[in-house]
């Protein structure tokens, strides 16, 4: 008999089930301090409290949130929170509709050259940042690729990233996916950022070719990628045009990692080479497939309002596993009502204007974005940080005007913190409640360190003012620091 299914994980109220593992159990859950929902991946207790090898487990589990915990980038699902209750360890993730890169490879419908080169850019823009930043995914295919309903791929889960300052191993047990690990990973070589090389270039490979280049049993498979070449691009399509990408393939996939390309950067600059026509920088709409509606067990508190289950953010599915979605389409707008006190024509133009930058999704970003705005200005300020292009996003906030928090800093440019309006009086003390409320609304750029920097930028503050100035402060370059300090002083009051 399966066990019952909590109806709250920490402070998450659990919606229902999603998928399960010998691990733990994925739950869809709704974050009642941001209002959004999100997806909450657990670990059995007995696991925490096993035995050597079980230990190891959890170990790897708590260096899953380390490591995506401290990627922001748009290509990687954020972790928002690490935590611990009586019954599991679980990682809270950012949730969004969508379907995984697998679902594309298997569909009717073959992608097209533009199409692999748009997915194939993202996934190593997103490695060579996390590259960059010390953590190597070594799980990379299919199942691990998000496309989301904006055509913006996304990877997920870390759980067996290695960071470049853990020596944590899993002993005689390979790490990672056969068909898609790289000969290192077999042999028990040192394994850094070239084995996410290697793993892309199988992925071009079955993009281009509809096969993976290495198959057959487990075994086979491991004696293929670690001692035969594989079949050149040529003798598995019948088309010319592709030929070219045979000496990428071929350097992606070199058995010896100092012959692959060093960084994925690298890589991505060679393909762009050969691109030849435009590569679009997300999946057209009409190449974006919809997200599959499946069954969602359910837990046995009251089922959530559409608005608790709205399309945005993601995670890494468990195999088969697609995570639900509101049955109206993300965007139209049936799931998300034109916010109390607001003209739904003035929305619908700021929705329009954005549509053409992210899609459908742009309805629901804008009016959740009116739910705590007072004005269109701080609308467009609040949903500009999902427009990929700086220049686009730049044109966008032009028609904005000056930001309640001062005017829209130039290209390039360093965001300065300002005091609030002049609604908000200056100079007002801190108050109790004051770090869980910012340490709740910093989770979705700081990740699991938000309490922590909460907490100290407290300490070395009198006032609010001072609070959110210093809280500014400490924001990495790649967070939207306007849209930071906007949304602190939204839940600051």
């Amino acid at each position: 008999m399966p066990a019952p299914i909590p109806s709250r994980i920490g402070s998450y109220l659990v919606r229902g089930v999603v998928g399960s593992g010998a691990m733990g159990i994925v739950y869809l859950a709704h974050d009642p301090a941001i209002d959004r929902p999100v997806v909450v991946k657990t670990i059995h207790r007995r696991l925490l409290e096993g035995g050597d090898d079980e230990a190891g487990v959890t170990a790897r589990f708590r260096i899953e949130a380390q490591a995506a915990g401290r990627l922001t980038h748009r290509n990687i699902v954020p972790v928002y929170q690490f935590g611990e209750d009586d019954d599991c360890a679980y990682i809270v993730m950012e949730y969004v509709a969508g379907r995984n890169l697998r679902d594309y490879i298997q569909a009717p419908r073959k992608l097209q050259l533009p199409h692999v080169l748009c997915l194939m850019l993202q996934l190593l823009d997103g490695l060579h940042y996390a590259h960059e930043h010390g953590v190597v995914h070594r799980d990379i295919k299919p199942a691990n690729l998000l496309v989301a309903t904006d055509g913006r791929l996304k990877i997920t889960d870390f759980g067996i990233a290695r960071t470049e300052s853990s020596t944590l191993t899993r002993g005689n047990f390979v790490v990672g996916s056969p068909g898609y690990i790289a000969p290192e990973q077999y042999t028990d070589r040192s394994v850094d950022r070239r084995a996410d090389v290697f793993s892309s270039g199988v992925l071009l490979y079955q993009m281009l070719s509809g096969t993976t280049p290495f198959a057959g049993t487990d075994e086979a498979i491991m004696y293929k990628i670690v001692y035969e070449p594989h079949k050149p691009l040529g003798e598995a399509v019948d088309d010319a045009s592709l030929l070219p990408f045979d000496a990428v393939l071929d350097r992606a996939l070199a058995k010896d990692p100092a012959q692959r390309f060093p960084t994925a950067w690298a890589m991505r600059s060679a393909l762009l080479e050969l691109a030849g026509a435009d590569v679009p920088d997300v999946l057209p709409a009409d190449v974006v497939l919809a997200p599959k509606v499946e069954g969602l067990q359910a837990p046995p508190s009251p089922a959530p309002s559409r608005d608790a289950v709205g399309s945005a953010g993601s995670l890494s599915q468990p195999a088969s596993t697609q995570p639900p979605v509101p049955r109206s389409q993300p965007g139209t707008g049936q799931s998300i009502p034109v916010p109390t006190g607001w003209d739904s024509e003035v929305l619908a133009e700021v929705e329009r204007e954005l549509a053409q930058h992210v899609g459908p999704v742009a309805r629901v970003l804008v009016r959740r974005a009116a739910r705590g705005a007072t004005s269109v200005a701080a609308v467009r300020h609040a949903v500009a940080s999902a427009i990929p292009e700086s220049a686009a996003r730049e044109r966008f906030l032009a028609k904005a005007g000056p930001a309640r928090t001062g005017t829209v800093p130039a290209a390039g440019s360093r965001f300065q913190p300002t005091a609030p309006g002049l609604d908000v009086p200056s100079g007002r003390p801190m108050r109790d409640g004051d770090v869980d409320k910012a340490a709740a609304t910093l989770l979705p750029s700081l990740g699991p360190i938000a309490r922590v920097v909460a907490r100290r930028c407290a300490a070395q503050a009198q006032t609010r003012e001072q609070f959110v100035a210093r809280v500014v402060e400490q924001l990495a370059p790649t967070v939207d620091a306007r849209r930071v300090q906007d949304d602190l002083w939204r839940v600051l009051g």
